[in-house]
């Protein structure tokens, strides 16, 4: 099976995914991005003026439930984050559950994740701060085992990535790669 990771190739989580899945054999990977390009980024993954419209549009639904404040200037980004959980059928991702009741992500992977919850996407998260895997369950996030990846699939996350974080994206790939044979 080929498999594609769609990403924003930011530094962080999303490049670590990037280049631990290349160790591995995992070659296809969308830095996708919007009016400004990340490390990583290609001119053929910068998304469409539509993609951008249709992912404001996504970003506004999201907001109903996250209730943030001051988003505009990060408007390329959060955009950019729709095309990542549209393309893919899973998100894998490395971050920090903001609240008590694990129904909130921290910062901008939190975007990603809430749009990934409001399309009804297969959602798995490596908390940092427990140092374990979650699986959104339709109302929270709960304990899980390191996953596999899907075909499509979205390796995103903090740009502050621990080492905890590196290695939880290792052993999905490692894990992947054992499943797969």
């Amino acid at each position: 099976m080929i498999y594609y990771n769609h990403t924003g190739g930011a530094i962080g989580a999303d490049s670590y995914w990037d280049e631990i899945g290349r160790e591995f054999g995992f070659d296809n990977h969308f830095h996708y991005w919007y009016k400004k390009k990340n490390p990583k980024s290609q001119d053929i993954h910068q998304i469409s003026e539509k993609d951008y419209l249709e992912g404001i549009k996504m970003i506004k639904k999201a907001n109903l439930t996250l209730k943030r404040k001051n988003i505009d200037k990060y408007m390329h980004l959060l955009a950019r984050n729709w095309i990542q959980v549209k393309n893919a059928e899973t998100i894998y991702a490395i971050g920090t559950i903001k609240n008590k009741n694990r129904t909130q992500v921290n910062g901008g992977t939190g975007w990603a994740i809430q749009m990934a919850i409001d399309t009804n996407k297969e959602i798995y998260l490596f908390d940092q701060d427990t140092n374990r895997w979650y699986y959104w369950n339709n109302n929270k996030f709960q304990y899980s085992n390191t996953p596999i990846l899907t075909q499509h699939y979205a390796g995103i996350g903090t740009r502050k990535i621990s080492k905890s974080g590196i290695n939880a994206i290792r052993n999905v790939y490692k894990k992947t790669l054992k499943i797969k044979k």
